[in-house]
Parts: C-alpha cells; sequence; structure tokens
C-alpha cells in the first residue's frame, strides 16, 4: 500500500513540476512591440500650445534633430527664409518623426524641440496626410505581423525536453523494482 501512496506523491510531485514549467512559459511568453509614443491631444490643442508653427522643406536630418528652410510662418519668431534647427529623435516609438530631406512639412514645436505628438503634417504628399506619418503606417503593418524570434523557441524546447526528462525519471523509478 505504502509504493501506491509514494507513487501518488511522486505523480503529484511531477503534476508541481510540470504546471510551474508551464506556468514559465506563459509568463516569459514574448509580448507584442509596445511603442511609448501616445498622442491624445487635438490638432487644436497642439496648435495652442506650440511656441512655433513654421512651413518648410527639410534641408538635412540627424540622429538628434533636423533643419527645415521656413516658407512660412504660422506662429512664433521664425521668418522666412530662415534655417531653423530643431531637436527631434529619429525614432517614432520614442514620439520622434521620421523625416525626409527634401519632402515639406507644417510642423509645431516647442522650445526648440518637436516630435510625432507636437503636431507634424507632410504637406507635399497628400495620400499621407491622414496618418501621422509613412514610417508610423508601415510599423503598425510590421507589429501586426509580428513573430518571436529563434530564442523563444529554443526556451520552449528547452522547458519541453526537461519536463519530458522528469517524467521519464518518474516512471522508471516508480517501475524500477516491478518487473
Amino acid at each position: 500500500m505504502s509504493g501506491g501512496v509514494e507513487a501518488a506523491m511522486r505523480l503529484r510531485a511531477l503534476l508541481v513540476v510540470a504546471l510551474a514549467a508551464l506556468g514559465l512559459v506563459v509568463v516569459m511568453s514574448p509580448a507584442e512591440p509596445a511603442w511609448a509614443c501616445s498622442c491624445a491631444l487635438s490638432t487644436a490643442e497642439r496648435d495652442e500650445r506650440a511656441d512655433s508653427i513654421v512651413v518648410g522643406s527639410v534641408s538635412e536630418v540627424t540622429d538628434r534633430g533636423v533643419r527645415i528652410t521656413v516658407e512660412s510662418v504660422e506662429k512664433g519668431g521664425a521668418g522666412v527664409g530662415d534655417t531653423l534647427g530643431l531637436k527631434v529623435s529619429r525614432s517614432e516609438e520614442g514620439c520622434g518623426y521620421g523625416f525626409r530631406v527634401g519632402a515639406r512639412y507644417r510642423v509645431n514645436s516647442s522650445a526648440g524641440a518637436t516630435g510625432l505628438c507636437a503636431g507634424i503634417r507632410e504637406i507635399s504628399a497628400p495620400a499621407l496626410a491622414a496618418t501621422p506619418s509613412a514610417v508610423s503606417a508601415e510599423r503598425t503593418q510590421v507589429a501586426a505581423r509580428h513573430v518571436p524570434g529563434p530564442w523563444w523557441i529554443v526556451g520552449g524546447a528547452t522547458v519541453a525536453v526537461l519536463v519530458a526528462g522528469l517524467v521519464v525519471a518518474a516512471r522508471r523509478r516508480a517501475g524500477g523494482g516491478h518487473p
């Protein structure tokens, strides 16, 4: 009788280990990509909060900023023909903006900086005016097709092999003394 009790305890222990392994798989599963930028203000609110609003062509894009040759001024102290240097990240995930050299934009800025949520609209390509930028629309499509990397497959296979090894070991021990 004690052999049956011992086998039941081993089965319970094996079940606990298997459930723990399954829990690790669920907890460690890769999450869908998330982006930190969330723009909640309306266009009117963005315009109101901006120190400067200009329309111009991009003459230079760097990792830290953009230079815009001003064509018209809606708000602020810039003049037509001026070159306006603004700080901006190139990463839209961090509320930056993917400016393109030669393209024309209506740009809001505050304290010498701009970004996705500040109020940027490409005006040289009307089809893109409905989205924050072509890069943003492309990023959304790519995110919908996100596939976990190979590290996740290796981790899942390792957990499966570990659980299978425990099951085999438990069966051998339970049946080891019997013919």
